[in-house]
């Protein structure tokens, strides 16, 4: 049975939304309901009821809220393809509700620590999980890949912390900072016995995912009306070339706002040129007159007001396999066949000779196929060879982070690891 905070030496006004206020003679009551309610919903993950989680059901149900109808709305259409990546990866489906709490299913939104995206995710952990960030793009506004990166992170923490309350108060802070307040705690390792530890940044994200939780099970009960989400419909284009959302507007009509909320990632409005290309979505109504206009949208005149000119707009030709400098935008990568040699062996490494083409994150290293064993993930395996998640998505031009047993993946060592490697095997022999 959970724990059930009734808030007996607490002020209560103080901890009423305006909404209650407004209504006369509200007492005690109030919060022996709400934590009831919490307490009958059905949960892997352990939520209570107290002082803390009713400050942030004020904020949903205060009535000068008036955004929480719309994120409510955006969560009922975006939260089932989350929780479906969850059951696929065997995670707890409550985690859903933290990008509901955390963002309002805002993909756009920047906090004041710099996460971004709905999952509110830092740089420093984007980039160890694969995602995409530079001057133009950011994938923590893509809800998939962000949900895939935030799963893996998920995973690493309960692995540490073996506790899922602790795994989200990591999640939006720290594990430094998770840590350090359990030492001064004194070594407990139950939530809310460190809460109080934590600096106020960390002792928002448990809360508040307990609050999301509560408000998208008993909205009605507060009287907020929520509409069907209905986003409009779109079609895929590839973009060729740089340009902006500026001149897409110029040329097809396409409105700016639509452009930069069906396609969050190019956070300066701008569409870089890539080799592997990069695609925008559009209104299915506005395809026709897309096509038709295409090529006008890389052309940028100098006197033309409000339209941004990128220099030598054209699309470039990658120079010989010696020289992969041509383009760099973050996706440049050499894809090196594996040729004849995909015999299977008892051992997981097998030295290959060394490729004949060499990219920046290659060169000067062997190149060696591991096969993946029951229990690695691209994390075990990025430590292990000291490389990152990214380095091996793009050495197997992996689109996605899962990967499964028996899966062969092309690594880079650099020499001495190798040969190290090869003097403890001959040791244990």
């Amino acid at each position: 049975m959970k724990k059930l905070f009734l808030l007996i030496t607490i002020n209560f006004s103080l901890l009423l939304p305006n909404s209650a206020l407004a209504k006369s003679n509200v007492s005690k009551s109030y919060f022996d309901t709400i934590a009831k309610r919490i307490d009958k919903i059905k949960s892997s993950i352990p939520i209570e009821y107290n002082q803390y989680v009713q400050l942030y059901i004020n904020e949903y149900t205060d009535y000068n809220n008036t955004e929480i109808s719309t994120q409510l709305s955006k969560a009922f259409y975006y939260l089932p393809d989350i929780e479906k990546q969850l059951r696929n990866s065997k995670l707890p489906i409550e985690l859903q509700y933290i990008s509901f709490a955390l963002s309002g299913m805002n993909n756009q939104k920047i906090s004041e620590e710099g996460g971004s995206g709905v999952w509110q995710m830092k740089y420093y952990v984007a980039k160890t999980y694969g995602l995409k960030i530079n001057s133009y793009i950011d994938e923590r506004r893509d809800i998939e890949k962000s949900t895939e990166a935030a799963i893996l992170y998920f995973e690493d923490l309960y692995k540490i912390y073996e506790d899922w309350n602790l795994a989200i108060a990591a999640f939006y802070s720290s594990e430094i900072e998770v840590n350090k307040a359990i030492r001064q705690s004194g070594g407990k390792l139950e939530y809310w016995k460190i809460h109080n530890y934590l600096s106020p940044l960390a002792q928002v994200a448990v809360p508040k995912f307990i609050a999301g939780i509560y408000i998208t099970h008993h909205f009605r009960n507060h009287k907020i009306q929520v509409h069907t989400y209905k986003p409009e419909k779109t079609d895929t284009v590839y973009i060729k070339n740089w340009t902006t959302f500026d001149q897409i507007n110029k040329i097809t009509g396409i409105d700016k706002n639509f452009l930069k909320e069906y396609n969050p990632i190019y956070k300066k409005g701008i569409v870089p040129y890539s080799i592997k290309k990069y695609f925008i979505y559009i209104p299915s109504s506005k395809i026709k007159i897309f096509k038709e206009k295409e090529d006008s949208l890389y052309i940028f005149k100098d006197k033309e007001p409000l339209i941004v000119t990128m220099p030598d707009n054209r699309p470039k030709t990658p120079k010989t396999a010696n020289d992969t400098s041509a383009i760099d935008d973050g996706s440049n990568y050499q894809n090196i066949e594996d040729g004849n040699n995909n015999e299977t062996t008892e051992n997981d490494e097998i030295e290959k000779p060394k490729p004949k083409t060499e990219s920046e994150n290659t060169k000067g290293k062997t190149l060696i196929i591991y096969k993946v064993k029951k229990g690695d993930g691209l994390t075990k395996i990025a430590k292990k060879y000291h490389c990152t998640i990214t380095d091996i998505k793009k050495w197997n031009n992996l689109k996605k982070n899962n990967i499964f047993p028996g899966q062969k993946l092309k690594i880079y060592v650099i020499k001495s690891k190798t040969s190290n490697s090869k003097k403890k095997k001959k040791k244990k022999r």
